[in-house]
């Protein structure tokens, strides 16, 4: 007989072999399998050339094993069972995602343009799992450099030659009041005036805080605020007393705010905070970091004409970059 070829068990041969040695019949097997009997023993026949070996005893009653058939019969079942639990994983691994990708954004950012990140990304990649984590501006920044998250977006810039960056768009920086306020009657607000009032400040160093903290620092002018709040909410209920102002961007103004009870200051001169896509530019990183990547910058640069407060429409073709 015929040498096993390369040591390699032809899978169906071994199945048939193994269900006509547990039945100790071809008329058994051929009742379970549903295969005609010719079939299975044509098939046995070939895995004893394969093997160099007789397998089987064939005799009136049925079958039974040889000392080599039964060394196969004893292997025959755990490698059977591998080979299901194998297509099962494989199986399995199809129902579940093929890639993860993460994200983090403030609040506003969550609201205004990632509905749209998702649901997008999702139609183009439904087999990719996606996380989106929503944080204060600060914390923002903070996942992004520790790794948390894949993507961020971020006022702050990181260390360049760790991140990639796109700048996404650019809108000035308002002081907030109600209108009970005082400073409500102005049209605008001078740096250096901002020491007469009550300020309610973010709390969080990176974000909207440093950029505030930069812009007082160029000034000379030393503020030390009262309030120090990360939640916008809780800065809205704040300001409606009366006593205390904030600084925050147009967008967050328009969209947590309105014009009901407050009012939305420029400052002199002016302050402009800017948002980027960035992304860690690590070995390895999953092909679906860019595709998310592109799918945030598409979203924020299609929704310069709509979803971008009007400061920002008169002002999209030189704040959303090409």
């Amino acid at each position: 007989m015929a040498a096993a070829n390369k040591g390699v068990i032809d899978s169906r041969r071994l199945f048939l072999f193994y269900h006509v040695a547990r039945t100790g019949s071809l008329s058994k097997a051929e009742a379970s399998l549903f295969i005609p009997q010719p079939a299975i023993s044509r098939h046995i026949s070939r895995l004893e050339e394969d093997l160099g070996v007789q397998l089987l005893e064939r005799h009136g009653r049925g079958v039974t094993l040889t000392p080599y058939g039964e060394i196969l019969y004893r292997q025959a079942e755990t490698i059977l069972n591998e080979m299901s639990n194998t297509i099962e994983e494989i199986d399995l691994a199809k129902r579940q995602p093929v890639g993860r990708v993460s994200i983090s954004a403030s609040a506003i950012v969550m609201s205004m343009f990632m509905p749209d990140i998702v649901r997008r990304f999702i139609a183009a990649y439904p087999d990719v799992e996606i996380t989106a984590i929503q944080a204060v501006s600060g914390e923002v920044y903070n996942q992004l450099v520790s790794g948390k998250v894949d993507v961020a977006i971020v006022m702050q810039i990181p260390i360049k030659h760790k991140f990639g960056l796109q700048k996404l768009l650019e809108e000035p920086m308002v002081v907030i009041a109600a209108k009970s306020h005082a400073i409500a009657a102005q049209d605008y607000v001078k740096r250096e005036t901002l020491t007469e009032f009550d300020v309610a400040l973010p709390a969080s160093p990176n974000g909207m805080r440093g950029i505030i903290d930069q812009y007082l620092k160029s000034g000379d002018i030393e503020l030390k605020p009262h309030l120090q709040l990360d939640s916008v909410p809780l800065t809205s209920k704040i300001l409606l007393d009366g006593r205390f102002t904030t600084i925050m961007p147009q967008s967050t103004f328009e969209h947590e705010f309105g014009t009901e009870n407050f009012v939305g200051l420029p400052l002199k001169p002016a302050l402009t905070r800017t948002l980027y896509a960035a992304r860690r530019q690590e070995e390895g990183r999953s092909p679906y970091v860019d595709a998310l990547l592109d799918t945030v910058i598409a979203v924020f640069k299609e929704a310069g004409h709509e979803k971008a407060p009007s400061s920002l429409r008169a002002r999209r073709g030189s704040t959303i970059p090409a």
